[in-house]
Parts: structure tokens; sequence; C-alpha cells
């Protein structure tokens, strides 16, 4: 007689039924923590990428992209994109995991902080990681002088805009100190991770060596340490023995159901096989350093196969446990907890998932409520957020962008166009070099949002990702389409809207917008031309003789263009090339 899950007692029947419940509850948090810890894509399971560079740390060539430069390990670390830390990153050590004591630790320096402030603390936190890779590539002399000293004084031009005001002395950068307050308190005698110390400059310079780049072997090339032989000794041993018991236990209860017996041989014995195969895998990757990259991609074979393994052996299980009252009760349990489960997954996951790609319209697929309004000579540089602002300005205004090119209506909507466009609306040529465009009053004032600002340069120029890099360039041009929205506004408008700092953007929802200057979904307009504009046009500024530190001094450059002799004044801009101007323009800016 054939003894099945049907016949157990019920009382063994429901301690086996939480059991299996308990162990998919388990995995599904494993799931959370693949995506939390390896999936650096953002996207919601590790690619072939993501796994391929934790186990090899290597990527795919790309023809034609520039060979990666040689980092130490420690820049690696401090510099990593993940916010978590990992064998891959310490990113997080200099925010959420920081833990420094007082001010310097940062969940003490944002609590109770409005977002704005919240978001300026982020940014001096990346200053941090900033200035500490600049002192990793200093020569070991100098760096070792600067640590012995606690000063260290970023080369010219690549200070950070933003740094934490307890770790500065002047000039000089307290990187000792740094250095103690994001390392040494975990990294030291009696820390948690006091195998690896960090307490001295003899401890730290091992990890500062720049080792030669590695050739690249069948298309792949190694640009940083992959998972330590520790890390991935001690991931084994928890794998091999306190998963080989779970998934054994829910094989066995699984080999005890009715199903025929073909499926209780291949199902039952999978997730244990699978999970052994992954494991070795993991081994094959590490130090296999020809074909290391292929049996990495093996590893999310072998996981997917193990995953539904082990969702086969939970469900049929239960399944096959009870009658249909008991059917009903599971079925019922299952449903309930996916829909919280998901929504907690998904509570976390939505943010760094990426966005789907909207399919533009081709133009002569668009209808002709859908087209908009030509701003900038008919160019895509100037959002649509914009083209609505404009379309508020005045009757005559609209009906001008309705039928011809885009004119500028005062002094700053000149000046903020780009690319640039004369008085009568029409693109002005441009050098080979369009950031060689005169900035000053009779050019462009736009290169203040970019090249002009040392912070966007910072940062363009340095080893920041690319994807940082575009997303930077990005939200200053979402500000400039703001800046340019609000100026074209009506006077009453702007004035409101500057003294408030509160600047509802038409454009909002399509743009990025630099975080700092939102808020509760309004551009802060003021804290916006304080930042592009009246750095130097203040009255210690490098161009004191024309303010731009009050409404006042602003309007001046807001009184629309007068209209030539003899052509009547439609309210549009002049088609003459030497109007005569309400106010004389901006000078050259001094460029440092």
């Amino acid at each position: 007689m054939q003894y099945t899950l049907r016949d157990l007692p019920l009382p063994v029947k429901v301690v086996a039924s939480v059991f299996l419940m308990a162990v998919g509850a388990g995995y599904t948090s494993a799931m959370l923590q693949l995506h939390i810890q390896d999936s650096k894509s953002g996207k919601p399971m590790p690619t072939f990428e993501d796994v391929v560079l934790k186990f090899t740390g290597k990527k795919r060539v790309d023809p034609n992209a520039p060979a990666p430069r040689p980092v130490s390990r420690l820049e690696a670390l401090v510099t990593a994109e993940t916010v978590a830390i990992t064998g891959a990153s310490m990113t997080a050590a200099f925010t959420t995991e920081d833990r420094a004591k007082g001010d310097l630790k940062y969940n003490n320096a944002i609590k109770g902080k409005a977002p704005d402030v919240v978001e300026a603390i982020k940014a001096q936190r990346k200053g941090e990681q900033a200035v500490f890779a600049l002192w990793i590539n200093t020569p070991d002399e100098q760096r070792k002088a600067a640590y012995a000293a606690d000063k260290f004084v970023p080369p010219a031009g690549k200070a950070p805009a933003a740094f934490t005001p307890g770790l500065k002395d002047g000039d000089a950068i307290k990187i000792k100190t740094l250095i103690d307050a994001r390392c040494v308190t975990c990294h030291s005698k009696g820390g948690e991770k006091e195998d690896v110390r960090l307490d001295t400059y003899e401890c730290l310079k091992p990890f500062m060596t720049v080792a030669e780049a590695a050739p690249a072997i069948n298309g792949w090339i190694k640009v940083e340490e992959p998972i330590s032989i520790s890390k991935l000794t001690q991931s084994t041993h928890a794998h091999l023995l306190s998963f080989a018991m779970l998934f054994s236990l829910t094989g066995v209860i699984f080999a005890f159901s009715s199903w025929p017996a073909w499926m209780r041989v291949i199902i039952g014995p999978s997730v244990v096989i699978a999970v052994f195969a992954d494991v070795s895998l993991w081994w094959l990757a590490r130090l296999c350093d020809e074909w290391g990259p292929y049996f990495a991609m093996g590893v999310i074979g072998t996981g997917f196969i193990a995953g539904c393994g082990l969702c086969a052996q939970i469900s049929l299980s239960l399944f096959n446990m009870y009658g249909w009252k008991g059917k009903a009760v599971i079925a019922l349990m299952f449903v309930l907890g996916a829909l919280a489960g998901g929504g907690f997954v998904m509570k976390l996951l939505v943010p760094v998932l990426p966005k789907p790609k909207v399919e533009e319209k081709k133009p002569e697929d668009k209808k002709p409520e859908d087209k908009i309004p030509p701003v900038n000579g008919g160019t895509k540089s100037v959002s649509d957020g914009v083209a609505a602002a404009g379309g508020a300005i005045t009757e005559a205004m609209s009906k001008m962008q309705a039928t011809g090119p885009r004119k500028p209506i005062h002094a700053l909507d000149k000046l903020l166009i780009w690319p640039p466009i004369d008085l009568d609306g029409s693109a002005l040529p441009l050098p080979a070099d369009p950031k060689q465009f005169p900035f000053n009053g009779e050019g462009t004032m736009a290169h203040a949002f970019f090249e002009k600002d040392k912070a966007f340069k910072k940062v363009i120029d340095g080893s920041a990702p690319q994807i940082e890099k575009d997303k930077l360039r990005a939200q200053r041009q979402g500000d400039l389409d703001a800046l340019l929205a609000w100026v074209r506004s009506p006077e009453n408008i702007r004035k409101a809207t500057y003294e408030a700092d509160k600047f509802e953007f038409p454009g909002l929802s399509d743009r990025l917008i630099s975080p700092e200057l939102l808020k509760d979904k309004k551009v802060r307009i003021k804290a916006l031309i304080d930042a592009r504009c009246v750095t130097c046009h203040s009255p210690e500024g490098k161009q004191s003789d024309y303010l731009l530190d009050s409404y006042e001094g602003l309007s001046k450059y807001l009184k629309p263009f007068e209209a030539p002799k003899g052509e009547g004044n439609t309210g549009a801009a002049p088609l003459a090339t030497s109007p005569a101007k309400a106010t004389e323009p901006i000078p050259d800016a001094k460029d440092d």
C-alpha cells in the first residue's frame, strides 16, 4: 500500500504546509536580495552582463568605445555606481551605511531636513567620493604627506562644488578624517571588518595600486576585481549546507505526493542538483580566465531551473495534500500572498525600473492637434513645455510662433536660446566647436548651464559613468528650458513666482530638472537664477556692474525690444538687425 501526503494526519499536513510556504517566502526574499546586490543595470533580475561582472570582473569589449581607465581597487570601491555595501561597492559607506559619529553621520545630518536640503547633503557626499578619488590618484609621496598632515588640497579646478563642511580646512580637505569617518569605523581593530584594516597609510597603500590594463581575452576585458575567493567560499558554505538541507526536505515532501512517479523522480531532486551546478559554475567562472564569462552566463540558467523546480515542489505538494476545500484555502492564500508580496516588492523596485520607451509618432502620423508650434527656428533643443509657456505671453506672440521663426522678445530671451538665433528668428552660424560661440551679451549665456559651470565641467570631464553624464546634461537642459519658460511668461507671473521662488513649469513632467531646484513639483526659479546667473552678476561677482541678484536688476533685460519705425508695434521682435534696445547688453563674461 502506497502512503501519500493525502494520508497524513491534519496536524502534520499543517506543519508541512507552513514549512513549504516559509521556504517559498524565503526564496522570494532571496530574489529581492539578488536585485539589490547584483542587478547593477536596475532591472528586476541581474542580466548576463551583471553576473559576468560579479564573478569575473569582465565586460565585453566595445570596439567603438575607448578602453576603460585602469583604476585601483580602492577607487573602484568608493566610486562605484551601486549604492550598497558589496564586494564591488562601498558607496553606501558615504550615505545610508555611514558609521561616523555626530554631524558627520549621514542619518544625523538629514534628520528632520527638507527634501532639498537632503539632496544638497547627498551632493556633498558625492563630493567626498570625488575628493577621495583625487587623493588616491595623487603621486605616492604627496598622497602620504597629505594623509599625515590631514590636509589635501585638490588640484586646481577639480575641487567639487559641494562638499561636507565639517571635513574642510580652508581650501584643504581633512583627508585622514574623511577616511576615518567612512572606512576606519569598520576596517580597524575591533571593527566589523577588522580582517581588512584601513586605519594606517601602510594598510591603505596596497589597495591604491593600479594594475596594468589586462588584455582582452575572447572579446572580454577585465575592468574590476571579481568577487573575492573568501566571499565565494562563504557563499558556497552557506548554499551547499543550508540550501541543500531545505531543498532536500521540500523534495522529500513532494516525493510523498500522489503525482506520477516520473514527475517525482525528476522534480524531487531537481532543486538540489541545480543548486550544486550553480555553485560549481561560480567557481568555474571565478577561476577560469579564458572561459569564465561563459560559465558565469550559465549561472542564470541553473538559477532559473532551481527557482522553477522549487515553485513546482511547493505548489504541487500543497495542492496534492488536501481535498477541494483545502485546495480552495491554499489558492486563496497564494492570491493574498502574491498581492501582499507583489505590492511590497514593487514599492521597492518601481523607482529603479527603467521606464518603458514611448515610440515617437512620425511627422506624417501626427494629427494637426498633435503638432507643436516651432521654437528656435524649428529645432528640438527647447522643450515642448517652453513652447506651451511661450503661447501664454501674448496673442501676437502666439501668432508669430505659428506662422514664422521664433523671434526673441527681449534681451534675456535672446541670450538663453540655444542654438542661438538672430533678432529676426534665423539661426546664427556656429563655429566648428559650438562651445567657442561667444559667452557674452552679444552671444549667449546658455553656456552658463553647461561647460562654463565648474560643477558641470568636472563631471563631464571626469571619470563618472556615461549614464551620470547624460543625466546631468539632461537636467541642465531642463533647467535652461524652465528659465526660458519663465522669462517668456507675463510680467505679473514672472514677478510673483520669483518672489515666491515657485514657478509652475508647464514642461516639468517631460523634463529632468536638477533635484535641488525642485520643491512641491515646482521649479525654484529664484534659486535657479542665483545658481546660473547671480554667481557672477552680484555685488561680489565678476560682473558686479550688471546686477541680476534682484527682480529689479533682471527686469532691465526683460523689457521688450522696440519695433523699428514705420512698421508698427505688433508686440513681436523687430525685423531690423540693429533695433533700439531698452538697455545696454550684458558685457563679455570674465571666464576663468
